[in-house]
């Protein structure tokens, strides 16, 4: 964003106001500053359309009232533009540097770190490349700081393999898929184990797995994992599960950062929304867009995105203080919720860096 620099009153507007000290003098000038006050704020606010009608009206009222000025008003309607001209710069000048969104200075939307002499850590590299062995469709790992959650995930892009090979997957009562017709990558690691590739619904509950239609590029990451009913799973430990401590907001301070363990990478989240949608309701299954601003079917929605951010922020559990802005990296985790088969709950997390490692 290209810095704004504030151009200087016309000496000639102000000095006219000073020597023609009468009414029609004044008026005219208070008309005139009051036009390059708004042809100021117009340049400085731009890109805040709601603070600048807010700062039109705070103007439009010092205008009004200095019009009901008597005849002294001329040096008092000088000084009451001028003081309102400066205030309202170096206001919003400290504001503009201070804050983007909810966002301070110190904290920027995104960075990326790329450490060609400073490797992994060779716990985590080691253990991305001992997972890669067991299967190629293994992605990485989320780790929550907090230890929530620390677990593989996988992806596979069709029921067919690169080289061709129809995957073997299973239903949810253990049946072998054979009609690959209406399936898609999203249903290969739904209940099948990307260890073993065999059918898995009581031990670990299949697999945590990435969209199928999702690349590591996209804007929004998406990762489904299981939630298991306490009679299933009493410790509530297993897949996605512990996704429901996020539900209240007494457990959000402890749990709010996450990162996701890649090939030689390293991204880092932060909480941002713990909501639940459901999954009859057409709009709000836009959560799995990969890109927000192509519609489900492909086509161009840019205006969808600022819309859809405030609609979650309605309907989420609690406020986090962290700001979702268009052009961020999202990381929306998915999972049931217990006794809810129609209900999701959704966990929506903003990047805030990303190391790239060499080995």
């Amino acid at each position: 964003m290209n810095e704004y620099r504030p151009r200087h009153l016309k000496k000639d507007v102000i000095e006219e106001a000073v020597i023609q000290n009468n009414t029609e003098a004044d008026e005219q000038y208070n008309d005139r500053i009051h036009e390059e006050l708004d042809e100021l704020i117009d340049g400085f606010l731009k890109e805040n359309e709601e603070t600048k009608e807010s700062v039109k009206d705070t103007i439009e009222f010092s205008r009004i009232s200095s019009e009901n000025e008597e005849s002294h008003k001329g040096h008092r309607g000088i000084i009451l533009s001028v003081g309102i001209l400066v205030f309202l710069l170096v206001f919003f000048a400290g504001f503009s540097m201070i804050h983007k969104g909810n966002r301070s200075i110190e904290e920027p939307a995104f960075s990326q770190e790329i450490n060609e002499s400073n490797p992994m850590d060779p716990k985590l590299r080691s253990m991305w490349l001992s997972n890669r062995e067991i299967s190629e469709d293994y992605i990485g790992q989320i780790i929550f700081d907090s230890g929530l959650i620390d677990l593989p995930f996988v992806q596979a892009r069709d029921v067919y393999k690169e080289d061709g090979t129809p995957y073997i997957f299973y239903d949810a009562d253990g049946n072998l898929v054979e009609d690959l017709e209406n399936h898609t990558g999203n249903d290969v690691y739904l209940w099948t184990s990307w260890k073993t590739g065999e059918y898995d619904r009581y031990e670990e509950g299949g697999s945590v797995f990435l969209d199928f239609r999702n690349d590591l590029s996209d804007r929004n990451l998406i990762i489904y994992g299981h939630h298991f009913a306490r009679d299933w799973d009493p410790q509530g430990k297993k897949q996605f599960t512990p996704l429901d401590f996020l539900l209240s907001e007494e457990n959000y301070e402890d749990n709010r950062y996450l990162s996701l363990i890649l090939d030689n990478e390293i991204r880092r989240y932060v909480v941002t929304n713990v909501f639940t949608i459901d999954t009859e309701d057409e709009y709000e299954q836009q959560i799995i867009r990969t890109d927000m601003d192509y519609d489900l079917n492909g086509n161009a929605d840019p205006s969808f995105f600022n819309g859809f951010i405030g609609y979650i922020d309605k309907i989420s559990r609690y406020e986090t203080d962290e700001a979702v802005e268009d052009g961020d990296h999202l990381l929306t985790l998915i999972t049931c919720i217990e006794h809810q088969p129609r209900y999701r709950q959704v966990v929506l997390c903003r990047e805030l860096d990303r190391s790239i490692y060499t080995d």
